[in-house]
């Protein structure tokens, strides 16, 4: 600590050691700090905003959550003899000219304020409460003038909790996402190197090899560094065993979050959540430990059933293409941008070249996107069915008690229905945060005695993105009975009915 002192010589704060000193001196373009309670992440943003930078943004979800942060940094300067020059409600000023500005986000539109101000440090104090795009988009001005000024953005944020604050697991996945192909291979505080690429609406990471510009999607980019630190109540040596206590009274799965810093402990459904979070963690679980049992390969073996071709001919969204192979095992979701799929022989080229086993092929037509991609394959003496969301449902829910208002609350609610771990249907599912994000989406309601799913449109508002890769799932499995059929039919391999199916993971 005392090489510390020296170093942050007649600064006027000091971080603690441990990780809040790493997150002080890290380099990161892009910083997500904290995780547990009780680990200083305001304290971080005070010292921060402080000793090390010029320009300084600060946001929170709603106005009166800053008062807390605020505080503290008036508590600070006091301690440190010091006090701005001047000051506002959501400005202050020091003496050598740097600036503070306080902001909330929470309001419609409250983002696109902050357009064209410049800050060479941007803060986002529980990060996970305020929506991505807003970040994004304040984001977009963290610059500086003065030469060898280090530019950073710093989400301070525990866990997300209720599917709020989902989007952290893919900025971070690496460090935080157990399902993330880099998880367990880098390390807290290391940098990793990535950019943004949006698809419409929906913006996703695409990871890099270094710093260097590379061509991505047809364009040069300029890869920027992300990092992660975690921090928790043991190493902050002012919040002792009484607060720990208060943790630890906090209902679940608050408590656990809370405590243990998981980012994927605090999820909780909504009360009308279509497919409880637990059954796809469940059967993406069996899809890799079926991986694990029989290898990568072993599921391309198995005859392809189906494949729903969700289909964004031009559009903003996806391309996107799920397979179902025997054995209730999805194969690996196949995208491709709207805009590199156009057409309709766009689409069918890639139907064409994922198809095989003379599999049912159901395309989305509702909206008449896949109509185009539809006409093409007939053409070429492929078989489509065409699934139209809007049309009329005269099925029940398996228990015979409720209709569905359409075929996209039948489709939806039996696959509901097959995740049950009740059913014995042993669904596999591919890992993904994003899949298991857009499976878990969707919400009902009743229309007298009927069900009725949130549409796709409602969604995209909601969230930000579409459910692309879910809807190409859920088409698929709709279309299990005619691939059934298909299957038994079909002279090569051995029979559906003939195979053990009393562990159908053993198909992978």
């Amino acid at each position: 600590m005392r090489t510390l002192d020296r170093m942050l010589k007649d600064q006027i704060w000091i971080p603690n050691e441990g990780p809040q000193t790493e997150a002080y001196f890290s380099r990161a373009d892009l910083l997500l700090y904290g995780g547990q309670a009780g680990g200083g992440k305001t304290d971080l943003i005070v010292g921060l905003a402080l000793n090390a930078h010029k320009r300084v943004g600060i946001f929170r979800q709603q106005v009166g959550e800053l008062k807390g942060l605020i505080d503290r940094m008036d508590q600070v300067l006091l301690q440190a003899g010091r006090k701005p020059v001047s000051r506002s409600a959501n400005q202050w000023t020091g003496a050598d000219g740097a600036k503070i500005e306080f902001g909330h986000l929470e309001k419609s539109g409250a983002h696109k304020s902050w357009q064209g101000r410049d800050h060479d440090l941007k803060c986002f104090d529980e990060a996970s409460q305020i929506a991505p795009h807003k970040i994004l988009y304040v984001m977009s001005w963290l610059r500086s003038a003065i030469p060898g000024q280090h530019c950073r953005t710093v989400l301070a944020s525990n866990p997300p909790m209720g599917g709020e604050g989902d989007y952290l697991l893919e900025w971070f996945g690496p460090w935080v996402d157990p399902m993330h192909r880099l998880y367990g291979t880098v390390k807290p505080g290391e940098l990793l190197w990535a950019v943004f690429e949006s698809e419409g609406e929906d913006i996703r990471t695409i990871w890099c090899d270094g710093p260097e510009p590379q061509m991505i999607n047809g364009r040069l980019r300029t890869p920027r560094s992300r990092s992660f630190i975690p921090a928790g109540l043991g190493n902050n040596p002012f919040l002792g065993e009484d607060y720990r206590a208060q943790l630890d009274s906090m209902p679940e799965p608050l408590r656990t979050a809370l405590l243990t810093g998981d980012f994927l402990a605090g999820r909780s459904d909504h009360a009308r959540q279509v497919i409880p979070a637990d059954w796809i963690v469940a059967a993406q679980a069996r899809w890799l430990g079926a991986r694990h049992r029989h290898g990568e390969s072993h599921w391309r073996r198995r005859r392809m059933l189906s494949l729903g071709v969700d289909v964004a001919q031009g559009g903003a969204d996806s391309t996107t293409l799920a397979p179902l192979m025997e054995g209730n095992v999805f194969g690996t979701i196949t995208r491709a941008k709207g805009v590199d799929t156009r057409d309709g022989p766009a689409v069918g080229g890639m139907v064409v070249q994922m198809m095989r086993d003379s599999c049912a092929v159901a395309v989305d037509m509702t909206g008449g996107w896949g109509g185009g991609a539809r006409l093409h394959l007939e053409n070429n003496h492929i078989p489509v069915t065409g699934m139209v969301a809007s049309q009329g449902s005269n099925a029940v829910t398996r228990d015979s008690r409720i209709g569905f208002a359409n075929r996209r609350a039948e489709w939806w609610w039996r696959f509901r229905e097959a995740l049950d771990p009740k059913s014995g249907d042993g669904v596999a599912l591919p890992p993904g945060a994003r899949l298991a994000a857009e499976l878990a989406a969707p919400r009902w309601k009743l229309l007298g005695r009927k069900i009725l799913i949130e549409s796709k449109d409602d969604i995209r508002a909601r969230l930000g993105r579409s459910t692309d890769e879910a809807d190409a799932v859920i088409m698929a499995w709709a279309a299990r009975f005619e691939a059934d059929t298909r299957a038994l039919g079909h002279g090569s391999g051995p029979e559906l009915e003939a195979e053990p199916y009393t562990d159908p993971h053993d198909y992978l």
